[in-house]
């Protein structure tokens, strides 16, 4: 079920499933339309968690300004879980959705029980930047679906796309001007990242999911983000950045070390 907060003018959405006395927060990353849109095909994957877990799904910010930035959108997360009175919690974040859990678990290392994070890095390097620039530069109605086809090459692997390049494009293809502008918002965004020298103050158990042929945070970024936080690895040789889209056992790794 779709539910909101609303804080001091500041309002996110959020999904809330499972049963569980374990709480699992689940931040994910750059969509050109929200993920709780589907939330019934969200929450499939994590359907075995359910018994153990309560897990919170949460969006960026309705209505956020052209100058949103990471620390913005993890001071809002944070904000968000506080309001729903949690206390600890295990992290999962995806891609951008990563970079703020690392943010909240540096600032707020309290709240951080433990941390996964899925295709995700500490910093840019010039690949991961002409990636995020290429969707800077076509987030415009008039580009919009040049937008949806780069989006789609970009983060997922060839074969992914050569099956289903043409579905995911037709079910993007209905994307808001207000969709479009979220997504250059939030690409703009990704270049705050740089946790990079601090990820030794995370002192929480960690692991790094991810695939050797992604696209946006190439084999150096994973390896270095993991070595960064002396995390527990699990790397994929044959799929790209979505590949919470590609595979289905990833949540299978993730469980094994929540539990």
């Amino acid at each position: 079920m779709i539910e909101s907060v609303n804080i001091n003018g500041m309002k996110m959405k959020y999904s809330k499933f499972g049963e569980g006395k374990k709480t699992l927060i689940i931040v994910l990353g750059i969509s050109l339309k929200s993920v709780l849109a589907s939330e019934r095909a969200v929450q499939k994957p994590y359907k075995k968690f359910f018994t153990d877990y309560t897990i919170y799904l949460f969006d960026r910010r309705d209505d956020f300004p052209e100058d949103y930035n990471l620390f913005q959108m993890a001071e809002d997360t944070v904000t968000a879980i506080k309001s729903l009175n949690i206390t600890q919690a295990d992290f999962f974040g995806t891609s951008q959705g990563g970079m703020i859990c690392q943010l909240i678990a540096i600032k707020y290392p309290e709240l951080v029980k433990k941390l996964v994070l899925g295709s995700s890095t500490s910093r840019l390097d010039d690949s991961s930047k002409a990636v995020f620039n290429r969707w800077i530069e076509l987030s415009k109605p008039e580009t919009v679906r040049e937008l949806i086809f780069q989006f789609v090459t970009d983060v997922y692997s060839e074969e992914f796309c050569n099956n289903y390049r043409d579905a995911l494009v037709t079910m993007m293809s209905d994307a808001t001007d207000e969709d479009i502008r979220r997504l250059k918002i939030m690409s703009k965004a990704c270049f705050d990242i740089s946790t990079f020298d601090e990820l030794s103050k995370i002192k929480c158990p960690c692991f790094v999911i991810g695939s050797r042929k992604d696209k946006l945070f190439g084999p150096e970024r994973q390896d270095e983000l993991a070595s960064g936080l002396n995390a527990k690895t699990f790397f994929y040789e044959d799929f790209s950045h979505g590949l919470y889209d590609e595979t289905r056992d990833f949540t299978d790794h993730i469980l094994s070390f929540l539990s």
